[in-house]
């Protein structure tokens, strides 16, 4: 074989190392070609998925990173108000899916998923109707759906990891393993084709073409594994420090001291107590150990950590813990953009990808089972997601009450920016001002400055 035949055989071969440093496990001396995204994605995500699990339950930051996360996203859950223009059914249509989120523990299962989503980089549920034909809902582990399958199907479709398209490259079913979520050693089978409407897969796209996700924790898989390999050497050059030597030396090169047998008490009157000096023999000296430090550690694990919140698109200071060095300003500033980053994923990813399409499936079953009369306008729904609060909630207050009086913001928007359905809000007020008047109760409906000097005295 030639030269040229040699360089045009290697180029032609498959790439079997994907460019992903979190799969490869090692840093690029250069920077490579990226290839497609479905099909790095399609190459990598298992191992990736499973160094991030690693981390997940092993490495602090990117567990606290995880629960960040799933508590900006749905924190203790979030629900849905009905859009229906029928009051008395939006009232029961909201009592009832209320009721069935509660025995489902929906909240619960959306902590679960958005864990996963992190984690795995994608989460998969499967709508399910039990036998009293209500909507059950499945999660299920990513490795379920079938990574290995991959294949052409007549009429143009074809199989991607799991993931059945038709000849329009639309998703039609998913191929997902029915082994057990308790299994030590699942067993060899044939996996099981769902049909696309019955399952919801979760997952952010990074780029045209991909199907199966990928995990958050990819761009930091190996500044996190670098991280804890630098906090083991510190540790261990801490206690190589604590351990303070003496080494005997002597100076003539008699060594008298010790060839009369005298080594054990003369070994003894050199050893070292609290608050006592000791007189050497004639001739020796003792020069202590002084390993040397790591300069600069704490500075390079600072940045260090900075680089992972960066990579995880989470404040520095609330992934480390770390507040010495946060003040109002920047503190407010990261956490603008850190509620920006949450809204866009939240009504963007999780409302028409995973809200929406189990309201719409219990809300058919309901109506199926005759529970609820739905009418043609009942899929329309609003979504809360709990209040993500301020530093400042009364300069917060304040802001959003000048909004509303000058007519750039309705009141219905301001009560759903809190995570709170207007209606039920209404209803609450309105009962407890008539229980007040009632019960002969005055609160104080005013807390406004007096005057202007005590404005500025609380200005200031």
């Amino acid at each position: 074989m030639g030269l040229f035949d040699f360089f045009k055989a290697r180029q032609s071969k498959p790439q079997s190392q994907r460019m992903l440093e979190a799969t490869s496990g090692k840093r690029w001396s250069n920077t490579p070609a990226f290839g497609p995204m479905a099909a790095e994605v399609a190459g990598g995500a298992a191992r990736v998925r499973g160094r991030a699990r690693h981390l997940r339950h092993n490495d602090p930051l990117a567990a606290n990173a995880a629960a960040i996360y799933r508590t900006g996203l749905v924190g203790y859950g979030v629900t849905a108000a009905s859009q229906h223009s029928d009051a008395g059914t939006r009232s029961t249509i909201d009592e009832a899916f209320t009721a069935w989120a509660i025995a489902s523990q929906f909240a619960e299962l959306q902590a679960e998923i958005i864990d996963a989503l992190v984690t795995d980089g994608e989460a998969i549920v499967v709508m399910r109707t039990d036998d009293d034909g209500e909507l059950r809902l499945q999660h299920i582990p990513a490795e379920q759906l079938d990574e290995s399958m991959t294949v052409e199907l007549a009429g143009g479709g074809y199989i991607a990891n799991g993931v059945e398209f038709n000849a329009s490259d639309e998703i039609v079913a998913y191929h997902i393993f029915k082994t057990r979520l308790t299994d030590i050693f699942p067993s060899s089978q044939t996996p099981v084709r769902i049909p696309a409407e019955d399952v919801i897969h979760l997952f952010r796209r990074a780029g045209a073409g991909q199907h199966r996700g990928l995990s958050w924790y990819a761009p930091v898989v190996l500044p996190l594994n670098e991280l804890s390999q630098l906090h083991d050497a510190l540790l261990v050059s801490a206690k190589i420090q604590a351990m303070m030597c003496g080494f005997v030396q002597d100076l003539n090169g008699t060594g008298t001291a010790f060839a009369d047998g005298l080594q054990s008490a003369t070994a003894m009157d050199i050893s070292l107590e609290p608050g006592t000096m000791r007189v050497l023999p004639s001739g020796y000296s003792v020069t202590f150990s002084n390993p040397a430090q790591m300069q600069q550690s704490v500075d390079f694990a600072s940045h260090s950590i900075r680089l992972i919140a960066a990579g995880m698109q989470v404040p520095e200071f609330l992934l480390s813990g770390d507040m010495r060095n946060v003040n109002y300003s920047s503190a407010r500033t990261a956490l603008v953009q850190f509620r920006q980053h949450l809204e866009a994923i939240q009504f963007t990813l999780l409302v028409p990808k995973l809200f929406t399409p189990v309201y719409r499936r219990w809300l058919a079953l309901a109506d199926l089972n005759g529970t609820i009369e739905a009418g043609d306008d009942a899929a329309a729904v609003e979504w809360f997601f709990p209040a993500m609060p301020w530093i400042d909630p009364k300069k917060d207050a304040e802001g959003t009450a000048a909004m509303i009086a000058a007519g750039l913001m309705s009141r219905r928007q301001a009560v759903a920016s809190l995570g709170f359905n207007i209606e039920k809000l209404d209803v609450e007020i309105a009962a407890d001002r008539d229980r007040a008047i009632r019960l002969g109760l005055s609160f104080a409906q005013s807390t406004a400055p007096a005057n202007k000097e005590n404005a500025n005295a609380e200005d200031d």
